[in-house]
């Protein structure tokens, strides 16, 4: 044991206001979430001047499914993330200090070095790995995760949580379908109990997540309810997102977003302003629906009283994203590395490839290294795993954990309470004992939503096909489209991302740079998350790589 003694615990809050202080006995408690006097009350008879004597686990587990919590006591500090890392905690020991706060930067000194590998990480995908951040000395507290330090050097730091979805039940299709059915009903009393009768906002789309929430909240006689869409004028999902509104009778907006309007606000000084303030050091900043919460804000659609409620991410939980060509390849060798050898490039593929130009050999093994410590850190080797369920695993904790519960900010930012309804623990729990045949294009998702059929609005008459807007850029997409039929798709591809896909971005996320400067650039960009960590990089280092 380190004989030095530890001198102070420093908790940073940041800057977004999420979370809010509590004096209570010999504690001082920051707390994250909704509802937060309630949940005080619920820990307060488990709180205990020796923390050895503290059940964590049933801390934990009282405090519900989104929230962040952090205790300090004068010979200790306790803190934890929820299932999904919806508050994040970071963290940094230096000397005979503490540092904690839930934005990495705000932690940082000049003297703190550069993790080179976290920062290819970064700009390959738009976040770093495992609990890592840009700097060697700072981390981030994983999903599922808490942490105890102690005045006597002593640190604690146990993954409570680990998404499995190696952990499978063999049951009948008819089964799954029922136990489903039961959680789903879990979700809507959840949602109902913590809503507590304010005004609900649903961000609706095209997707069976959304619909699902609207439809549920329907189905469940919960009457304060308003939905929003967003995006090109006339954009299929919008389309969708209307009828379902209209069949529901729910009240519905549309903010339409236009290039130059959007354009304005990319450049404004409140964008500027929400970069910077979400700019962590460890995920690139959600902008797609910033443009519409603050023009629903500006038009009093919705007011900071509301709860925002959206889909997040239930496509995922699903199966959604599991490649329909994977295998249910047992190990055996018994090895992680033959399995995470074969599905690395898969994965590689799909998550690092913001830039072509940084798609290269040493940076592919670098990734490729930090991606399989990562797995030995979190799962190490299991009897049952596959090759979908370390492709799931390394997505769970890396871009659902960060990047995608990072959306969240948007709505931190505005100073509107959320939840994540389709990340609650117990829905989480079910899926990652699922059977891959049921995950597949999310079958058993997909059987039990049109089953249950909420509100009626699960028929294919409310599914619109996609098709490519604004309607002025058709002909000429399809004729530069035929003149590639005799060069090849793949220089298709490539021409469309560099030249049309700005214009046919929904939300004009691209518009955070010009058009000229987005085809002037020769790097090979995927979408706006490209010129994001370009962004976000230069404000932490002072410039980016290009």
């Amino acid at each position: 044991m380190n004989k030095k003694k530890l001198e102070k615990f420093i908790f940073i809050p940041g800057e977004l206001n999420q979370w809010k202080k509590y004096k209570n006995k010999n504690f001082i408690i920051w707390l994250a979430g909704i509802n937060l006097k309630d949940k005080l009350k619920k820990i307060d008879p488990y709180l205990n001047d020796e923390i050895d004597k503290i059940d964590k686990n049933k801390l934990i587990s009282i405090l519900g499914n989104q929230f962040g919590i952090l205790i300090l006591h004068d010979n200790w500090v306790f803190t934890a993330s929820d299932f999904t890392r919806s508050y994040p905690i970071y963290w940094k020991l230096n000397k005979t200090k503490i540092f904690l706060s839930p934005q990495a930067r705000l932690i940082k000194k000049s003297t703190d070095k550069i993790n080179h590998d976290q920062l290819q990480a970064y700009r390959m995908s738009g976040y770093t790995t495992n609990d890592q951040t840009l700097w060697k000395n700072i981390y981030n507290l994983k999903s599922g995760t808490y942490l105890i330090f102690t005045k006597k050097f002593d640190l604690s730091l146990k993954q409570y949580f680990t998404y499995q979805p190696w952990k499978i039940k063999k049951k009948r299709i008819n089964i799954y379908k029922n136990i489903l059915k039961q959680e789903i009903n879990k979700l809507f009393l959840s949602i109902i109990k913590e809503a507590k009768g304010r005004r609900i906002i649903v961000p609706l789309s095209a997707g069976l997540d959304s619909r699902l929430i609207i439809s549920g909240l329907k189905k469940y006689n919960y009457k304060n309810v308003k939905c929003f869409s967003y995006g090109l004028k006339n954009n299929f999902e919008t389309i969708a997102a209307k009828k379902i509104a209209q069949k529901l009778g729910y009240k519905w907006k549309f903010v339409e977003i236009k290039y130059k309007e959007a354009r304005v606000f990319y450049t404004s000084a409140k964008f500027n302003k929400y970069i910077r303030l979400t700019n962590d050091g460890v995920n690139v900043p959600s902008i797609h629906s910033l443009y519409a919460i603050d023009f629903l804000l500006k038009s009093k659609f919705i007011t900071r009283n509301d709860i925002v409620i959206n889909g997040n991410s239930g496509d995922f939980i699903s199966g959604g994203h599991i490649p329909k060509n994977i295998k249910y390849l047992k190990n055996p060798s018994n090895k992680l590395q033959f399995l995470f050898d074969r599905i690395f490039d898969i994965h590689f593929k799909k998550h690092y490839s913001l830039w072509q130009s940084l798609v290269n050999k040493k940076n592919k093994k670098i990734i490729k290294n930090i991606l399989y410590n990562q797995l030995k850190y979190s799962i190490n080797m299991k009897k049952n795993l596959t090759e979908y369920s370390i492709l799931e695993c390394l997505e769970y904790e890396n871009r659902q954990a960060k990047h995608v519960v990072n959306c969240q900010r948007i709505y931190d930012y505005y100073k509107l309470d959320w939840l994540l309804p389709l990340w609650n623990k117990s829905f989480i729990k079910f899926w990652q004992n699922v059977p891959l045949e049921y995950k597949l294009n999310q079958s058993l998702y997909k059987k039990t939503l049109f089953e249950l059929n909420f509100g009626e609005v699960s028929s294919d008459s409310f599914n619109v096909k996609p098709f490519v807007s604004p309607m002025w850029i058709r002909p000429i997409r399809l004729l530069i489209k035929i003149l590639f039929f005799f060069i090849g798709k793949n220089k298709w591809y490539d021409f469309e991302q560099k030249y049309i896909a700005y214009w046919t971005d929904i939300v004009c996320a691209n518009c955070i740079n010009s058009y000229f400067k987005t085809i002037k650039n020769n790097r090979g960009f995927r979408n706006c998350l490209s010129w994001l960590a370009l962004k976000t990089e230069k404000l932490i280092l002072g410039k980016h790589w290009q």
